[in-house]
């Protein structure tokens, strides 16, 4: 789901207007056509490059799960700040992705309850950007009448994510679709680093090594996604968010990642159909090996949670 949020980035706006006179109109017009080509298939080269590295929404929560890491919800943006994000698209948007990163992991932990909580939050949120107002409810149901399988909430949690990417993917909303994008990339990896940091032996003991090696490999995602923000329209809060992202990378100097060979399969976690299906095995083919240490890991958890600060503020 998150790539093809990338994808519909390609079909996004660096079209500007053209001007045309008398004697001049149709050659100036062709020439913008022409630069808008280019402007497409550059920013199209680097979509197909995060796309190819980027982990779905539970794609961390994967990782937490196998690593046997408690649950904890203090980590997890309340659902009750909903009202905050209603004021511009550009905030509903992030906070859906948000939202939707913290349903999976409750569904995960299979604290139904909660996850109900922010399902509501996430409708909240489609009503406010005008995405599938039917769809939302009949989920909303699905989760009340499923509150005792696991199986059955993260696979409503996974039908919200297809359905707002296929809802966002046929009607062109590139600009909502990028921010819920960036909400759920920070938030993962806030929730990564955060829980990760729980315990003391983290970055000694191999439990943990998959983990560690899923927050490291996203130094690539990170460097491409400034990129793309980079290209969006320079507003007061979009500078904001490409400085805090250009800070977080600073984070990762130390981190190297090896590149993946062509041949390996790449999993996304929201596929599986069971849970206990996502084994050490799973993990291993789907994630780059990479070398991180703990003193880089405390400063990208600094980083990535003054980013999501900004994020999630009220």
């Amino acid at each position: 789901m998150i790539k093809k949020f990338f994808f519909l980035l390609i079909a996004g706006g660096l079209l500007t207007a053209c001007k045309e006179n008398n004697t001049g109109g149709e050659v100036k017009k062709a020439d913008s056509t022409q630069a808008v080509a280019q402007d497409t298939t550059k920013i199209g080269n680097e979509v197909a490059k995060v796309a190819s590295e980027l982990p779905s929404p539970v794609d961390f929560i994967a990782h937490i799960n196998q690593a046997k890491l408690e649950y904890n919800a203090k980590y997890l943006n309340n659902a009750e700040n909903v009202e905050a994000y209603l004021s511009t698209s550009q905030r509903s948007a992030i906070n859906l992705g948000v939202y939707l990163v913290d349903l999976g992991y409750n569904s995960l932990y299979m604290k139904a309850q909660e996850g109900l909580k922010y399902l509501k939050s996430v409708k909240k949120l489609t009503d406010q950007l005008n995405i599938l107002d039917e769809q939302t409810k009949e989920m909303v149901l699905k989760f009340e009448k499923n509150l005792e399988n696991r199986d059955s909430l993260l696979s409503i949690a996974r039908e919200g994510y297809f359905s707002i990417d296929e809802y966002l993917r046929k009607n062109e909303r590139t600009d909502v679709a990028s921010y819920v994008l960036i909400g759920a990339w920070v938030e993962g990896l806030y929730l990564g680093t955060s829980l990760l940091k729980e315990v003391p032996n983290y970055d000694t003991d191999d439990k943990y090594k998959l983990a560690l090696w899923r927050i490291g490999g996203q130094k690539t995602s990170l460097e491409n996604l400034i990129n793309i923000v980079g290209k969006m329209e320079q507003n007061e809060e979009n500078k904001q968010l490409l400085a805090k992202l250009k800070d977080l990378y600073k984070a990762y100097e130390s981190v190297k990642v090896e590149n993946a060979s062509n041949d390996i399969d790449v999993l996304d976690i929201a596929e599986v159909q069971n849970a206990d299906e996502i084994s050490d095995k799973v993990l291993v083919k789907t994630t780059k090996k990479v070398e991180i240490n703990k003193a880089a890991v405390e400063q990208i958890h600094a980083k990535v949670s003054d980013l999501r600060s900004f994020l999630v503020r009220k």
